[in-house]
């Protein structure tokens, strides 16, 4: 399943009068609604030339709902980047009008909770342990977004269209069912959870391009760590329009990009070795990319789990990297960030190569603390493939 966050999260925010939006939003909803504002931006930002002047001013407005966005202050928020989306020359019909989250969806005349009860009922006469114990656990969390209503807040159920996502699920109960891993050697691109120790389940978006599949060399493998605020589905769809994805497709390179929130160097372990069993993964080429939050979780691994990556990047963020045998560190940061300063960015660099690790910092005048990861991923994705273990 190809799952594209720009065009299930369309710009409802933008084809919406505001004050009737104003009036009908609050809370969750109007969380959606910023969601789909932002991803407008971003397209259009990742998809226009600008000079370095406007750059800068984009970075400054765009940042700026950043500080209302954590505040809790969606509504200004939104109206922010609806402006600055009209600013960039959106018009209405930029994006399709999908249907909006909390309308009640059917499945062939069935409710996905009905189809869903038939999908779990089945799963419990499935073994769950030994080499199928991950497959069977993203196969229950799968059959779980078969929702009557989509989450507002959860935007994996708001992006999935029920009946195709019921059929996908189907066929991988019956090959569970068959003592068959459905997910073992697949290409595309989809949701799923990796069980962890204690029983907690990782959600992530996984992507597997089918150069990476098809040829007869072992994959290399990126970890992809998104910021405070998004989700999984940050580094596949947004961040550039999901410019990511076509990098990992051209160099023949696996994604997973969890939820990074309460991250730890255990669900990193969990990762590499379900992958590892699913494909054959080339165990010098594991790197870890991150933003802001990410990029001080991506610090966190290099220090704890050095010996098996090859290469990190944080951008806009990080942390020092100081113990021995960490991988080679790019540090990548605005000048104009006023979430996480260049200051505190370089300062964390600085740190790294007072350790005596190898690191590499670079700073970009025209940019702030968002906008910048769709712009640099190229170059940071060079330059960790420039590395292996």
């Amino acid at each position: 399943m190809r799952v594209k966050l720009c065009a299930a999260l369309v710009t409802l925010a933008l084809l919406t009068p505001q004050p009737a939006r104003a009036q009908a939003a609050a809370g969750d909803t109007l969380r959606a609604a910023l969601a789909q504002s932002y991803l407008l931006v971003d397209r259009l930002v990742s998809t226009r030339a600008f000079t370095d002047d406007e750059r800068a001013a984009i970075n400054r407005a765009f940042d700026r709902t950043t500080f209302q966005f954590f505040g809790g202050q969606f509504a200004a928020a939104v109206s922010s980047l609806d402006s600055l989306a009209r600013s960039l020359g959106a018009t209405n019909d930029d994006m399709p009008l999908a249907p909006p989250a909390g309308e009640a969806r059917f499945i062939n005349g069935r409710a996905p909770s009905a189809v869903q009860k038939d999908l779990l009922a089945t799963l419990a006469t499935v073994d769950s342990t030994g080499n199928l114990q991950q497959a069977h656990a993203s196969a229950v969390a799968r059959a779980g977004l078969l929702t009557d209503v989509a989450s507002r807040t959860r935007s994996i159920e708001l992006m999935i269209d029920p009946r195709v996502h019921a059929a996908a699920i189907t066929r991988e109960v019956a090959e569970l069912k068959a003592g068959r891993n459905p997910y073992a050697g697949r290409s595309g691109d989809w949701w799923r959870v990796f069980a962890t120790d204690g029983n907690r389940k990782v959600a992530a978006r996984v992507v597997v391009p089918p150069s990476s599949v098809e040829r007869n060399t072992p994959a290399p493998l990126i970890l992809a760590l998104h910021g405070a605020g998004g989700d999984e589905n940050m580094f596949v769809d947004a961040y550039g329009a999901g410019v990511l994805t076509r990098l990992a497709d051209s160099l023949g390179a696996m994604i997973v990009s969890p939820l990074a929130n309460g991250f730890t160097p255990a669900m990193f372990d969990t990762i590499v070795a379900a992958m590892s069993r699913e494909y054959t993964i080339d165990a010098k080429r594991i790197y870890v990319v991150g933003h802001s939050m990410g990029a001080g979780l991506t610090a966190s691994l290099a220090n704890t789990r050095g010996v098996r990556i090859a290469a990190v990047a944080s951008i806009a963020g990080g942390a020092p990297i100081t113990a021995a045998g960490a991988p080679p560190a790019l540090f990548i940061t605005g000048t104009l960030d006023p979430v996480i300063s260049a200051a505190r960015v370089k300062s964390a660099a600085d740190a790294t190569r007072a350790a005596g690790q190898r690191m590499e910092y670079r700073e970009l005048a025209s940019e702030g603390h968002t906008l910048i990861v769709g712009r640099v991923l190229p170059d940071a994705i060079a330059w960790l493939f420039g590395r292996s273990l």
